[in-house]
């Protein structure tokens, strides 16, 4: 279906019951290229998704490792949301580098050095925090874009990094942000979110 923008926001919801149909593998490109477009700090990019469409694995991530979340079973897909913790640090040393050899100088370029110093020097926690800023950017984009293809998905934030690292190879340069459930929503939708109005989330 077409729609703009803001209609997706607005229909945007939660989704945690799918028919289990699965995803075929245009629509999950076209939720990929979506992510792929997002911004990110320095344009490091650092996005990186492992993409599980199996049975087996989705039962797995079902069970204890997701405090038996079982919205994964009835799932076309779930796509492992990571930060290439590493490769965030090189892609934005490399984008300032572009910036120096362009011949961009003063002020700004003095804060945007100031900046990458900061964090090539930081712990990884602080480093995991920026990746996954980036990385929510970048999920956002595909969950208002499952809409348009009339796809529901659900953000999961509780899981067991460490087994599903273990489990399916990953490095430690990546840090697993979310899970994220995709599929043909079952039933009708659920309707409006319930939000606060504007009024309660502006600053004096």
């Amino acid at each position: 279906m077409h729609m703009t923008v803001q209609e997706a926001i607005a229909r945007r919801r939660s989704i945690r019951s799918f028919t289990g149909a699965p995803l075929t593998q245009a629509q999950l490109n076209t939720l990929l290229d979506a992510a792929r477009l997002a911004p990110s700090s320095l344009n490091s990019q650092p996005w990186r998704f492992k993409v599980l469409t199996g049975a087996e694995d989705k039962a797995w991530l079902a069970g204890s490792v997701s405090r038996q979340q079982g919205l994964f079973t009835s799932a076309g897909a779930v796509l492992l949301c990571c930060a290439d913790i590493s490769g965030y640090l090189k892609e934005s040393a490399a984008s300032v580098q572009a910036y120096v050899d362009s011949g961009f100088t003063g002020p700004v370029m003095e804060g945007i050095k100031d900046y990458l110093t900061v964090e090539q020097a930081s712990a990884r926690e602080r480093l995991r925090a920026a990746g996954a800023m980036n990385v929510a950017l970048a999920v956002s984009q595909m969950m208002l874009q499952a809409v348009e293809l009339g796809l529901g998905t659900c953000w999961v934030g509780m899981f067991g990094e460490d087994a599903i690292k273990a489990r399916f190879g990953l490095g430690e340069e990546l840090a697993v942000i979310a899970l994220l459930a995709v599929g043909v929503p079952a039933g009708e939708h659920p309707g409006p979110a319930t939000r606060k109005p504007l009024d309660a989330i502006l600053l004096p």
